[in-house]
């Protein structure tokens, strides 16, 4: 299901670079590229940029980077071969410079040389996100061509049908039915199981119980089979075979083994989500000290201001919190691996103490936790300057002014009328192996909830993102972005800083920028080195730090110098075509009347 994700988005690092092709809109190679995706027709998005060489590497040519977001269900490698083999050979054109003698004579084997470098320099995204799912350009482009016609004719028509809301979409709904042209938006829009009917939590929680079930049933039949194939085996020739029955027991405990681990493992997976859901939301929604106090906690850790209040509620935490954190978990893996001395801790507490007691216990503790946050709240209403001081900032924020290459204000010039591009490029912190190991991690969870519950085109709270992707590239060293989204950029961070922070924080917190050339004359270099901002506990702070992450994140960008958009259209626009051939071809009722309406005025 990730590989999905990732073979969606792929990137060619071509190192090396040393070609002077000219992209500029007189020069041949820009409109040689368009008609390539175009007639190839599964590529949504392309860009090419220059990437600058690192300090310390032994060859100092920039590095040349073609970006390409295709369709869902393509293979990478068939993606390349079409691109590579295409008539009009654009590809050699872009990458000749790697062949001085002008390469082999036969194009065929010409061809054959640059598809296998391609597949050496090929980079599957380590994490993305794709916001208009299921639709491939050729749809996206008819789609929309149907809510134009509708809008026209839905003009026409007002005037005949006037508040007659029914009428006017029934109306409407023929004139599309009897188009030939609009024949094949008879069947309703194709959509993902995720997309579909899979979007409710209770499918997606069943499908997950479902795949447990099915892996349970696997690890038993692994034991099973064996024990009664050996069973039938020795009744059958009547004799029995000490040294393979040894075998297949101790296969046999392993398998039954692995099934109880399985089971206690879910169960404390649902015990710990029990945990954060009663101390984050349930006791919030009951008490509202405790809603405070909760609020309070979440604040200060994401302060993007250091004060003495989150500088104590850092300390606390690492006295108490992690501690505490670590102690459940340890028990966890313990009760998987090895339950024994939980169950018999649980059984001498419980003969020991009766069950009002403990839930005494646990309803003083509470009691105590909402009372220690009223008297803090005391102090804060009762001595305000205290207050005021506790909580001034004694940090500057950010020691410079945001910084904007004129290369980088350019780009986002040209692209102002259509959707926006950011490629971002940064090192990542010594050891490079465990930032590495910890970014890969990161970008798993962030694609697979992309893939699974933000599926209309929002990344958490940040809406208008058609491809999101990372790349780990150079051996580890260096953590390359590329995005494509709707809007601004500075609406575009805003969204991620007001919203999806935690993501953002773990796909970032690893990197650092070091000093770098510039890869071509007029585009932007680094001579001071700057730090992702810090962050707290992993997850917290971090983007939260609003000037400083906009400055790091604008010093990490690099201009395109080629960009190809398939589409031009906006998420919404997308969604908003898909719904109205759905709506007009779909069965008439109050829902689908309303949607055509609201389309035809939007």
């Amino acid at each position: 299901m990730l590989e999905m994700v990732r073979q969606q988005m792929i990137c060619i690092i071509a190192p090396g670079w040393r070609g002077a092709v000219d992209f500029s809109d007189s020069g041949d190679m820009q409109s040689a590229l368009n008609a390539l995706f175009e007639d190839v027709a599964v590529v949504q998005f392309a860009s090419i940029a220059l990437l600058p060489a690192r300090t310390d590497a032994e060859e100092q040519a920039p590095l040349l980077m073609l970006e390409l977001a295709v369709e869902e269900g393509i293979d990478p490698k068939d993606m390349l071969y079409r691109l590579v083999h295409h008539p009009s050979g654009a590809m050699w054109s872009l990458f000749s410079s790697y062949w001085p003698g002008g390469g082999p004579p036969l194009v065929s084997a010409r061809n054959g040389q640059l598809f296998d470098k391609l597949i050496g320099w090929l980079s599957l995204a380590d994490g993305g996100f794709v916001g208009p799912r299921d639709r491939t350009a050729r749809q996206i482009r008819k789609e929309r061509d149907l809510l134009i016609w509708t809008r026209d004719e839905g003009r026409k028509l007002k005037a005949m049908y006037g508040d007659d809301r029914a009428s006017f979409a029934l109306a409407l709904a023929q004139r599309a039915f009897q188009d030939p042209r609009f024949d094949w938006a008879m069947q309703p829009a194709p959509r993902s199981y995720w997309r579909g009917k899979g979007a409710s939590i209770s499918a997606k929680v069943g499908y997950g119980l479902v795949v447990f079930g099915l892996w349970l049933a696997l690890v038993w039949l692994v034991g099973a089979l064996p024990k009664g194939l050996f069973g039938a085996i020795t009744w059958f020739v009547g004799a029995s075979w000490p040294d393979v029955q040894s075998v297949v027991d101790v296969i046999s405990r392993v398998s039954m083994w692995i099934v109880w681990a399985s089971v206690r493992a879910l169960l404390a997976f649902v015990a710990l989500l029990f945990l954060g859901w009663l101390l984050l939301v349930a006791l919030p929604a009951l008490f509202a000290p405790w809603r405070r106090w909760v609020d309070s906690v979440r604040r200060e850790l994401e302060r993007p201001t250091e004060t003495w209040s989150s500088f104590s509620t850092r300390v606390v935490g690492w006295i108490v919190g992690v501690p505490l954190l670590l102690a459940i978990l340890a028990c966890a893996v313990v009760f998987v691996f090895y339950p024994k001395p939980i169950m018999e801790g649980i059984t001498a507490l419980t003969a020991r103490v009766p069950g009002w007691e403990l839930a005494l216990f646990g309803v003083l503790a509470i009691a105590a936790l909402l009372c220690i946050g009223t008297f803090f709240s005391w102090i804060n209403r009762r001595f305000e300057a205290l207050s005021k001081w506790f909580f001034h900032p004694y940090e500057e924020d950010v020691t410079r002014a945001q910084q904007v290459h004129p290369s980088i204000d350019q780009c986002e010039a040209l692209l102002a009328s259509g959707t926006a591009h950011m490629i971002s490029l940064t090192d990542i912190r010594s050891p490079n192996g465990w930032s590495a190991w910890w970014i890969r991690v990161s970008l798993r969870v962030v694609t697979f909830f992309g893939r699974v519950f933000f599926t209309e085109g929002r990344l958490g709270d940040a809406p208008g993102i058609h491809f999101g992707h990372w790349h780990i590239i150079e051996d580890g060293r260096r953590f390359l972005f590329c995005s494509n989204y709707d809007g601004n950029f500075g609406g575009y961070l805003d969204d991620f800083i007001n919203g999806a922070t935690i993501g953002t924080t773990l796909a970032w917190r690893w990197t650092t920028l070091r000093p770098r050339g510039s890869a071509a004359v007029g585009q932007p270099d680094i001579k001071t080195p700057r730090d992702f901002p810090p962050t707290r506990f992993v997850l917290f702070r971090g983007v939260k730090c609003e000037l400083k992450f906009k400055s790091y994140a604008r010093d990490s960008m690099l201009p395109h110098m080629y960009r190809f958009d398939a589409c031009n259209a906006t998420i919404e626009e997308i969604d908003l075509a898909t719904g109205l051939r759905d709506a007009l071809f779909g069965e008439r009722n109050d829902r689908n009347d309303d949607f055509i309406m609201r389309a035809i005025e939007t």
